[in-house]
């Protein structure tokens, strides 16, 4: 919580952490190929008959990648990509049998869609300690095709000949088993595979418009001015049927109705959601624009949910918790965290889902400069060491202190940057570090391979002024392709020069670049 508009409350600060690994690299190239069986097409890839050929591979990482992040990508491109992989060499990894059979059927459009890699059976039957024939119970692969097939089938857990080789680690797999089919997981890359880009959606520019602020409302007021600058968002409210039980929703879509009909520069309250807000929220208590926001999202995605859910059955609605809500598509990120062993040399991961990321400050600037958000970035994204011990999964060797790197994984199209300027421990103080925004970003640096739309543009701040027990709130906001402030209720228009001369922002949202 943090405060405004002269209260005595204290400060409470919401902080994040989180994160998918990137396909590791085939580095050997050489010339393979493969047998097809008596009943398949001899175009299409067989699983579970493979040899060596003279046709020259010459694959790179890169189409690889591009191939799975390809929004629009072909069963038959899959099956072309797929057959040049099989052709390489040193295969390593297990595939079920029958889920191969399966999959080998669909890609020559002679069966169903296989589902998720069904490993679980093979793993099963390594911890009863049951003899896995090849060729029976499973087929190998190598690394390249399982990197592909995982990602776009996902499953597992992923198993390995080594695997074999080690009947009395049991524990190896378990562990392999949690990071590899994990449940919450698999579904947060079904969402992700169905969030559209800011282009795909329809737009909806409302009014420029000042809202009274009746008492200590100027942290609601710089939310709601930044959320009323989303056109995607806008859209979406004011298209979408908001029933009256929906609290959360109707009254915001109540608020923006109310918008569209003044005229420039009108002065309208919120009353409806002001309405809604103190039954839930204490808003007279003032508290921190950061904490609000997250909270204002996670009512509308709740409503949302909600709403879709209740027109279907009881099964409908469990698989209908793997969907997405228009919330997700604004805001969803993904952090994955990177940990190597320096025992065994692999590399443990752990992902997290992100709705904004909360960027430290340091405690002196010694070059006495202001800094940017990229370097605020930097500092966020820095491998770090991390004490209290820590267990390897894969050889169970034990560290007291290890290194970490955390990398962004999956891109939100509203990337939502908090600076922590309020802090509560040791001493309660507002840090006042000079910070000015990047009008463009690029956060190419600080994800994983696979992100490939990295590039974003500033487009709404909020700023505050005063000390940490009292002070005020205003938003900067892109509207029309013009930079508003919006101080309550006026309103004023800034140039770029005065843009860049603000330096105590406190949060700040970028959309994603339309290139």
């Amino acid at each position: 919580m943090f405060i405004c508009c002269a209260s005595n409350k204290k400060p409470k600060v919401v902080q994040t952490q989180t994160q998918i690994p990137p396909l590791q690299a085939q580095t050997k190239q050489p010339k393979y190929q493969i047998r097809t069986s008596n009943d398949q097409d001899q175009h299409s890839t067989n699983l579970t008959n493979m040899e060596g050929t003279n046709d020259k591979i010459n694959l790179s990482l890169q189409e690889v990648e591009k191939f799975i992040l390809h929004d629009k990508k072909t069963l038959e491109q899959e099956r072309e990509l797929v057959t040049k992989l099989i052709e390489l060499p040193e295969k390593s990894h297990l595939i079920e049998f029958n889920w191969a059979i399966a999959y080998t059927n669909y890609i020559k459009n002679a069966g169903l869609h296989p589902g998720e890699i069904s490993n679980k059976i093979l793993y099963d039957k390594y911890k009863a300690k049951e003899e896995l024939v090849l060729d029976k119970d499973y087929v190998l692969v190598n690394d390249q095709v399982w990197n592909v097939l995982v990602n776009i089938y996902k499953g597992g857990p992923m198993m390995t000949i080594n695997d074999l080789d080690r009947k009395s680690e049991i524990n190896i797999l378990d562990q392999s088993l949690k990071v590899f089919a994990s449940p919450s997981m698999n579904d947060l890359d079904i969402k992700q595979a169905k969030i559209r880009h800011l282009k795909q959606m329809s737009i909806k520019e409302l009014q420029i418009v000042g809202l009274e602020n009746e008492i200590y409302f100027c942290y609601l007021n710089s939310v709601l001015q930044c959320l009323m600058g989303i056109p995607q968002l806008n859209s979406y409210f004011l298209i979408s049927s908001q029933s009256e039980c929906k609290l959360f929703s109707y009254a915001y879509s109540l608020l923006l109705r109310k918008a569209s009909k003044v005229h420039y520069k009108a002065r309208i309250v919120a009353k409806e959601l002001i309405k809604v807000l103190q039954k839930h929220f204490s808003i007279y208590e003032m508290h921190d624009s950061s904490e609000l926001l997250l909270f204002i999202l996670d009512k509308f995605k709740e409503e949302i949910f909600i709403n879709n859910a209740l027109q279907l059955n009881q099964l409908q609605q469990c698989q209908f918790k793997q969907s997405i809500t228009f919330i997700d598509e604004l805001f969803h990120g993904q952090l994955t965290s990177f940990i190597k062993c320096s025992d065994c040399n692999k590399i443990s991961q752990h992902q997290d889902p992100f709705y904004d990321l909360s960027l430290p400050l340091v405690g002196k600037n010694f070059m006495q400069r202001k800094l940017t958000i990229q370097e605020c970035l930097s500092n966020y994204f820095k491998e770090e060491m991390i004490d209290g011990g820590w267990t390897c999964s894969f050889c169970n060797q034990k560290f007291r202190t290890i290194k970490r790197r955390v990398k962004i994984s999956f891109a939100p199209n509203i990337l939502v940057l908090q600076l922590k300027r309020f802090q509560v421990y040791p001493l309660q103080k507002k840090i006042k570090e000079p910070v000015v925004a990047d009008m463009e970003l690029n956060i190419k640096n600080f994800c994983v391979s696979e992100v490939v739309d990295t590039k974003y543009e500033l487009h709404s701040m909020i700023v505050h002024s005063g000390t940490i027990d009292q002070g005020h709130y205003v938003a900067v906001v892109k509207r029309n392709q013009n930079f508003y402030l919006f101080n309550d209720d006026e309103i004023e228009r800034l140039s770029l020069n005065q843009i860049n001369r603000i330096d105590s922002a406190y949060l700040f949202m970028y959309h994603r670049k339309s290139d």
